[in-house]
């Protein structure tokens, strides 16, 4: 009767939990935080995926160009099928996969810490400011984490002596993972280790073909539909990732990610340290394991703070299992310790109040603070990056309401998924009318890739916001000449906060 009673509560908390997750990142979640133009990538790439055709704005067939990997837009253009293309569709995915997450972190405890450890480490995934907030942005690395979390948890009861499934589940989603996102081919060396370190270092025989099965399907269907495309695409994905920094550059580069990364979020600290309490032993190597070699590895040549923070997304359940072990079994082993000298009956007590005070503070600022940008709306360092939602929407009211659907219009991914027109960023073209690199397009896109004419005099509407503003003029060649020649000759037609519309008198 007792142990029912117990488990009732255990299922209670459990969903309490979950529903404070679920709460915390899809309330207003269309609206705050302002719009990003990654977001926007994703709908316009899903959007047409959806309609039959692989295009992202200008570009056509392929979509390697841009990094963009297909399992996330092709899971999202279904989504779209049913539910419609919006932003509100795309961010409610990615904050499910979030709450997700919370609830593997707690399967991951509770199968190897026991009832209150497992609880609030899920407690500590829902309320960690940092998940919120990039769950509120429909980020592709949102598929990530739970990805990530059964792959961990496969290898586990892999080198714990249970069945090669294990392994063979392992592999096959940590491939799925290789065909969503670049940074997932990171975590090959980290599987092989673990195999290799099994002393059944034969099953690579059978695992790594599993493992790069996703990825070599889609080479071969590229190369069999469109393969100058694809070769093109690859060759300049493969450029990008290359680094030309020495060691030297690299280990300052690394030093300043880590320092940024601690300082500006003490959660990620408490999260390391308690990585290494984290039990059992086998499953601490393999959460070690697949945070330090992918971070280490990217964290040498990139930022991983400010506007490139979301490739963090992966790692922030990670760091929650760490607190939660940390409070759950490392404190109170300490405590134990000093406790000795104690009386019996005081032991207890003294052992669990440390973890529920550091618990308890927390919890509650973490939720003060997720409440309080859900209320207020979220700040965050690339603010001056982002659209706001109501600017957004009327300026799409106004160019669907006067834009016909053969026009051109020239404006950033953020806004421009919502107009009815052929859309277009000046970054495509700037790269395909000057056959100038910038920072995301090579110099020479071949011609039979443009969906339309990319020479910007062309295009009918021209609408230009902060991104052009505070990024643009200062990375893409010749955009402050072109944006002065637009803001001096053509039309101002609208203008809705910072945002202006800007329509081209000579169509």
């Amino acid at each position: 009767m007792i142990k029912n009673r117990v488990r009732e509560i255990e299922l209670i908390s459990l969903v309490a939990i979950l529903a404070l997750a679920a709460f915390l990142r899809l309330v207003n979640v269309a609206d705050t935080p302002d719009w990003y133009t990654d977001e926007a990538t994703h709908i316009d790439i899903a959007h047409h995926l959806a309609q039959g055709e692989v295009r992202y704005m200008l570009i056509t067939q392929s979509t390697l160009l841009f990094a963009r990997l297909p399992l996330f837009q092709i899971i999202l253009s279904k989504i779209f099928l049913l539910a419609g293309n919006d932003i509100l569709v795309l961010r409610t995915f990615t904050g499910i996969l979030s709450v997700l997450s919370v609830a593997l972190v707690y399967a991951i405890m509770r199968h190897t810490g026991g009832k209150i450890p497992a609880l609030a480490t899920a407690l500590f995934c829902a309320v960690y400011p940092q998940a919120v907030l990039y769950s509120r942005f429909g980020f592709s690395y949102n598929l990530l984490p739970p990805l990530i979390l059964i792959v961990l948890f496969s290898l586990y009861r892999y080198l714990d002596g249970k069945s090669w499934r294990y392994l063979a589940v392992a592999a096959f989603l940590l491939g799925l993972g290789m065909i969503s996102e670049v940074m997932m081919w990171t975590f090959i060396i980290p599987f092989v280790i673990v195999v290799i370190t099994s002393r059944r270092w034969l099953n690579l025989l059978w695992s790594v073909p599993i493992l790069f099965a996703p990825l070599a399907l889609y080479v071969l269907v590229m190369l069999a539909t469109v393969p100058d495309a694809f070769i093109f695409d690859l060759r300049f994905t493969l450029s990008r990732l290359g680094t030309t920094l020495t060691l030297a550059q690299q280990w300052e580069t690394l030093s300043h990610n880590i320092e940024m990364l601690v300082s500006g979020d003490l959660w990620k600290l408490i999260g390391f340290i308690g990585l290494f309490t984290l039990r059992p032993a086998r499953l601490r190597y393999i959460t070690l394991l697949f945070l330090v070699f992918p971070i280490v590895s990217m964290g040498r040549s990139v930022a991983l703070f400010q506007l490139s923070a979301y490739y963090m997304i992966p790692f922030l359940p990670l760091f929650a299992l760490g607190i939660g072990s940390l409070l759950g079994h490392g404190l109170p082993s300490l405590m134990k310790i000093i406790s000795k000298s104690l009386p019996t009956r005081w032991r207890n007590v003294f052992i669990a109040i440390p973890s529920f005070l550091i618990g308890s503070v927390l919890v509650f600022n973490a939720v003060s603070f997720d409440l309080n940008e859900i209320r207020n709306g979220f700040v965050t360092e690339i603010d001056s990056f982002l659209i706001p939602s109501e600017q957004g929407r009327a300026v799409a009211e106004y160019i669907n309401t006067h834009a016909q659907p053969d026009d051109v219009i020239i404006a950033t991914p953020s806004g421009g998924w919502q107009f009815r027109a052929n859309v277009m960023d000046f970054q495509m073209s700037v790269a395909a009318t000057n056959h100038i690199a910038t920072p995301h397009l090579p110099a020479h896109l071949p011609l039979n890739r443009l969906a339309f004419d990319p020479n910007y005099a062309t295009a009918n509407y021209a609408v230009i916001d902060n991104l052009w503003r505070n990024w643009g003029i200062y990375h893409i060649p010749g955009l402050d000449g072109i944006m002065s020649d637009i803001q001096a000759n053509w039309t101002l037609v609208f203008e809705a906060g910072d945002i202006a519309v800007y329509h081209n008198p000579a169509y």
